[in-house]
């Protein structure tokens, strides 16, 4: 006789009934988020698939024996009354009607769209808006317990794509920090990362995990998350995390009883944020603190005998020097085609003029703009220079001073020339003034579902803005970016859907809630959150688990 050596399920504490496997594909969604978008589409449709399933029983009511097309039919009936009556539960539950009303936002924003075709990517885009409140708020709430261990999933899915990211820092020549999100959006991704560590810290706190080994791991954790912000040089996420310390540091101070500390506190808060926008100035004031020239000493000529340009208007100033110094443009033309298949006179791969970031990035060296400077360059950094690399700070591994850099030198060129292209910060200021452009003339009805790539194409053109064709996207807000679909009443009902759910269930007290809403809220401000796949998926299942899917003895977390 031989003995079966297969395990099954149970034997390994795997539950096989339907709550369990529809709380198993849960972790796989979460899971997703931070590392595959394909993953979130097959997840949701698998959770889909056992909502729908959930109490049907091909056996139930039959007697043994029964044919296949009764059992067939028994089903569907079954699944029929059990999908009804759930939704009755979701027409008695007003918050979760309110969230997923924000769905039906943009259905309405079809109606009067002119481009179909986009309007219906946008909707499959943001069907998670839809689909994952209903499916959440209709089913069994999770325990205490179940949260945890969904959570704990999600944290090692996003530090697995902190490790990839770390690889792929270590082993290639990354130029772009951008480069280390291999899954989704950096930006995605450092929200993924904030949320990640603010929930790590409430593990640290409540010591959710027993033992000093399991604590001090989650300490580790902690530390590398925030590490790999700066890695990642996400600014919004690093902003958001920033934030949120701060606010709960304010919140902290108004418990503590000594009240000469307490006023302490309170006072170093209420002046960090003077402080910091007083350091920004001064960093503007130094970028810009130009070294005093001797122009009568400067030489005339290059060592083939081309008269130098001294420029000190054209290109500016960075870093204290004047970029246009020993300029000799028919040199720098003809050894750099000799170089690069790019042409001097076209676009760098960012799509910015090649001949500019040629030239601030020989200026970054020191390096005089003639042809002994062109071949003074290394292969890698003519590869680098063709991908828009324009200052070779900007090939420092572990390096935020270089983006504080690129920031000082996007305001600059934005105050002085109106020329937005330099930094991504001035980049959004010029799509802010040109979503108000919009507005101004659709501020009742907005433009529709389809039609915010046309609006913003035709806005630009009609501004004559100095943004180039290769950095001309839409609102980086995202609630100018409703406002532009959908008019005034759109954005109303919008900052509806944020504020009256949570309210109404009572979540506002809760951690979890509102580290989630925080981080979800700032990213608005600057980013078009909704707007991808993983934007909507982060945003409608947190959003949609946190207020409807925990047991009410879990709905305060202090």
């Amino acid at each position: 006789m031989v003995t079966s050596s297969i395990i099954r399920p149970k034997e390994w504490g795997i539950k096989t009934d339907v709550s369990s496997w529809m709380f198993y594909a849960m972790i796989l969604i979460a899971m997703s988020i931070p590392l595959s978008e394909f993953g979130m589409s097959i997840s949701q449709f698998l959770l889909l698939g056992l909502w729908i399933h959930e109490g049907a029983d091909f056996k139930k009511g039959l007697s043994k024996g029964g044919k296949p097309v009764n059992r067939i039919k028994n089903y569907f009936i079954t699944v029929g009354l059990n999908v009804g009556g759930k939704f009755r539960m979701l027409f008695n539950n007003p918050a979760a009607l309110v969230v997923i009303s924000l769905y039906f936002i943009h259905v309405a924003g079809v109606l009067y769209t002119t481009d179909l075709n986009y309007a219906l990517k946008d909707l499959r885009i943001k069907l998670p808006l839809l689909s994952l409140p209903v499916i959440i708020s209709t089913s069994a709430a999770l325990s205490k317990e179940r949260l945890t261990r969904l959570l704990t999933f999600f944290i090692l899915a996003v530090f697995a794509g902190t490790v990839s990211g770390t690889y792929i820092l270590l082993t290639r020549h990354v130029s772009d920090p951008r480069e280390i999100s291999i899954f989704i959006s950096h930006i995605r991704f450092g929200l993924t990362i904030c949320f990640s560590i603010f929930i790590l810290f409430y593990f640290l706190y409540k010591k959710v995990f027993s033992g000093t080994t399991a604590n001090i791991v989650v300490g580790i954790g902690i530390i590398w998350l925030f590490f790999f912000l700066f890695l990642l040089e996400s600014v919004t996420g690093l902003v958001i995390a920033g934030l949120l310390i701060y606010i709960f540091i304010l919140l902290g101070a108004f418990r503590i009883k000594p009240l000469y500390f307490k006023v302490i506190v309170v006072l170093v808060l209420a002046i960090s944020p003077v402080f910091t926008l007083n350091l920004f100035r001064h960093e503007v004031r130094q970028f810009n603190n130009v070294e005093k020239v001797d122009f009568s000493s400067l030489e005339k000529y290059t060592s083939h005998g081309t008269p130098y340009i001294h420029d000190t208007c054209s290109y500016g100033v960075e870093k204290g020097k004047y970029i246009g110094l020993y300029m000799a443009p028919a040199e720098l033309r003809q050894e750099w085609n000799k170089r690069s298949n790019l042409s001097y006179d076209g676009l760098d791969n960012k799509g910015q003029e090649l001949c500019h970031t040629l030239v601030r990035y020989l200026n970054s060296k020191n390096l005089r703009k003639d042809a002994d400077g062109v071949w003074s360059l290394k292969e890698e950094e003519i590869r680098q220079i063709e991908n828009g690399v324009a200052n070779a700070a900007y090939l420092e591994r572990f390096s935020f001073r270089s983006r504080i850099d690129q920031m000082v030198m996007g305001y600059t060129n934005y105050v002085k020339h109106g020329d937005p292209n330099a930094s991504s910060v001035m980049q959004r200021v010029e799509y802010w003034k040109t979503s108000a452009y919009i507005i101004k003339h659709h501020w009742l009805t907005g433009v529709g579902t389809g039609d915010l790539n046309l609006a913003f194409s035709n806005a630009y053109k009609e501004m004559g803005s100095k943004l180039e064709d290769a950095f001309r996207y839409r609102s980086h807000n995202q609630f100018l970016a409703i406002f532009v679909a959908f008019g005034v009443f759109g954005l109303l009902w919008f900052l509806f859907t944020l504020f009256y759910p949570p309210f109404l269930t009572g979540k506002y007290n809760d951690y979890y809630y509102l580290v989630f809403f925080v981080i979800i809220f700032m990213s608005m401000l600057t980013e078009d959150t909704l707007e991808t796949q993983a934007g909507a998926t982060f945003f409608a299942f947190f959003n949609a688990l946190l207020l409807f899917g925990r047991k009410r003895d879990m709905a305060k977390t202090e």
